[in-house]
């Protein structure tokens, strides 16, 4: 369902009277396998979640030539391998953390600045990414600075979700067929293995966590084709939920939203032997059924949505107004027109993520109004 976070979902069980330690286990099960679901809408439906914006190209690209059974396999073993990887060097990361956090803390702001520089330069129009990015910002800036109890909902749902449905046109979608031969290609592995380093390193720079973001960066020094784009955001989001596990009982840093509830209801550090199992675990669970569903999910793409997402966005309104009041219909509302704009006008839809960078500049350079 667009918009229904891990982060949303989190909040609401936080809420409720759970034991800690019980409510550490759904965490830690919800959160690797919403990772996975969340490329299904990405690529089949064009609704993404915040973190997989840039798979609705290249995913829904790929749907059009009926391959998206292929764009989907890629995705799952891309987590899977990612998952694997990450493990194999979590025990390496508990050192190189507090060592890299040291060297860098002193000037994360102006690392996180040359990023974004480099991120806006790299757009079509620089100019109009720079104007939707500052824009963005200031509304991330006012949103995540009210009394709202989860901010990020309408604003993610607002700038990807309903945007993304205000946007939406009926295509002709062919048929999915199974991808040739029973050996899948390899070829996305070196992204893979990129993603894994990728997202280890922006579990140290706060703000640019999108995987969106750093697949973009990255194509400054790789070039990324499609299936090599899903790859990397793929890797680089399973990386990145692995990595937060370490920068957290390291450095006593949540870089993720799901990590940063889990560390108010347990010692994430005492309890690692714990809750690495369980991570790919409920990942191994999701990919399996997510694969086996993969025939029904692909035939429902060949729907008309204009319809449905109607309700798709009245539960988007609902949701938002039950958890956040009128003032998330506000968010909602402002983050909706500031999305469709930017599909109108054909800036990259990463540059939204200023909602975030932008309040995390102001913090480390001590500007505040």
């Amino acid at each position: 369902m667009p918009g229904l976070h891990s982060n949303t979902l989190i909040s609401v069980l936080a809420s409720m009277d759970i034991d800690d330690g019980a409510l550490a286990l759904m965490i830690i099960g919800l959160f690797p396998a919403h990772m996975i679901a969340s490329f299904v809408p990405s690529i089949f439906f064009g609704i993404p979640e915040s973190g997989t914006v840039v798979a609705v190209l290249p995913g829904q690209r790929m749907v059009l030539r009926g391959e998206g059974l292929s764009a989907l396999r890629t995705v799952i073993m891309s987590c899977v391998l990612a998952a694997l990887l990450s493990f194999a060097l979590f025990p390496v990361s508990l050192e190189f953390f507090p060592l890299a956090y040291a060297a860098l803390r002193g000037m994360m702001g102006h690392v996180l600045l040359a990023v974004s520089l480099v991120l806006l330069a790299r757009g079509k129009n620089p100019l109009l990414s720079a104007a939707i990015f500052l824009l963005s910002g200031i509304l991330g800036h006012f949103a995540l600075g009210s009394e709202m109890q989860d901010p990020f909902l309408p604003l993610f749902s607002g700038m990807f979700a309903m945007a993304a449905m205000a946007n939406y046109r009926k295509g002709m979608v062919p048929e999915q067929k199974e991808p040739a031969g029973r050996e899948p290609d390899f070829g996305f592995v070196k992204f893979t293995l990129a993603g894994v380093v990728l997202g280890l390193m922006a579990d140290l720079i706060p703000g640019v966590g999108s995987p969106s973001q750093i697949a973009t960066f990255a194509t400054i020094f790789m070039p990324l084709g499609t299936l090599g784009y899903l790859a990397m955001i793929s890797s680089v989001s399973v990386s990145q939920a692995v990595f937060s596990l370490a920068t957290s009982a390291s450095i006593g840093k949540s870089r993720v939203g799901a990590t940063a509830w889990l560390s108010e209801s347990i010692d994430i550090g005492e309890n690692l032997m714990l809750l690495l199992p369980l991570f790919i675990i409920s990942m191994a669970l999701a990919a399996l059924l997510v694969y086996a569903m993969r025939k029904h999910v692909a035939r429902i793409a060949s729907l008309d949505f204009s319809k449905a997402n109607l309700f798709l966005a009245l539960y988007l309104i609902a949701i938002t107004f039950v958890i956040d009041g009128f003032a998330g219909l506000g968010i909602l509302a402002l983050s909706s027109a500031l999305g469709l704009l930017t599909l109108k006008i054909g800036v990259e839809r990463t540059n939204l993520m200023g909602a975030i960078i932008v309040p995390t500049l102001m913090l480390l350079f001590r500007i505040f109004f």
